[in-house]
């Protein structure tokens, strides 16, 4: 009778099972210090120290570590192409002073050129524009790629992207140049471009630095050589493809090099054990 009662209970109330069964697993913390445990100590190596090193082990540092990387340096485009814009109309040397307002050039440039700043504000506004949501669009690619070992994740995964990443940026860095050259041989007069320098970073790679020679290092324009300027300005139009494709060829080029050392590196065991043995029984 006894025992049928205490099955009843059981089955009125499961939870009373709890009471005697098995103990709550509690994580055990690991101490820090040799021989005592001190409370601080030990808190602050489970709590900051175990993780850090968790988060290095399975790569999640690294890749937090390029992803904020690219990230702060999207908002120095963003933010200094916007300040340089701006900050390039005003001084002694500014866009206003030497152009709109000089006292050495006739009316005639001074209102194409007032006409060009106008148009390099809105070109150069929408250039930062444009870098920044590429490489906005890039790092959340960027961000999606699985860790599988640090030399896997930089040169196999990372590095081609970057390598497209920098082809992108010429691509419109080239085309604001050319297309700021057509708008100064409309307007017989310079074109506002403080973006200008930026090209210079992107040509300097080998099959690339050609174009440096090649790309007007000032915007300006005039009737007389009206033709001339179209041309530059054309010029940098269709070379922005070009560039573009020479990045794509470049980076194409790296990961089939990639390969081939991969594929030597992983054949080079195979070679070495059987060429071992036959230099030792020698």
């Amino acid at each position: 009778m006894i025992i049928f009662k205490l099955e009843y209970n059981k089955w009125r109330n499961p939870k009373s099972q709890n009471r005697v069964g098995k103990p709550k697993t509690i994580p055990m913390n690991e101490q820090n210090l040799p021989l005592i445990s001190f409370g601080p100590a030990d808190q602050n190596y489970n709590s900051r120290i175990i993780p850090m090193l968790g988060k290095i082990d399975n790569g999640s540092m690294y890749t937090w570590y390029f992803y904020n990387l690219l990230r702060v340096f999207s908002w120095c485009i963003l933010i200094g192409g916007i300040f340089e814009t701006f900050a390039l109309l005003f001084g002694d040397d500014g866009y206003i002073n030497t152009t709109i307002t000089s006292e050495g050039l006739p009316m005639g440039k001074k209102i194409g050129s007032s006409i060009g700043l106008l148009i390099g504000l809105l070109l150069s506004i929408l250039t930062t524009w444009s870098l920044y949501s590429i490489m906005k669009k890039r790092i959340e690619q960027i961000n999606e790629i699985a860790f599988n070992g640090l030399l896997n994740y930089i040169f196999v995964q990372l590095a081609p992207k970057i390598i497209t990443l920098a082809g992108e940026f010429a691509f419109i860095i080239t085309l604001y140049i050319g297309l700021s050259q057509v708008f100064a041989a409309f307007v017989g007069a310079s074109v506002y471009a403080p973006l200008l320098d930026m090209g210079t970073v992107f040509w300097m790679i080998p099959g690339m630095n050609m174009l440096s020679g090649l790309m007007p290092t000032s915007i300006a324009g005039d009737y007389n050589l009206f033709i001339e300027g179209i041309q530059a300005g054309l010029f940098g139009v269709i070379g922005s493809v070009l560039v573009l494709i020479g990045y794509y060829i470049y980076r194409e080029i790296y990961v089939y090099a990639l390969k081939l050392i991969i594929n030597l590196l992983s054949f080079l065991p195979k070679f070495a054990i059987p060429l071992a043995i036959r230099s030792k029984s020698e």
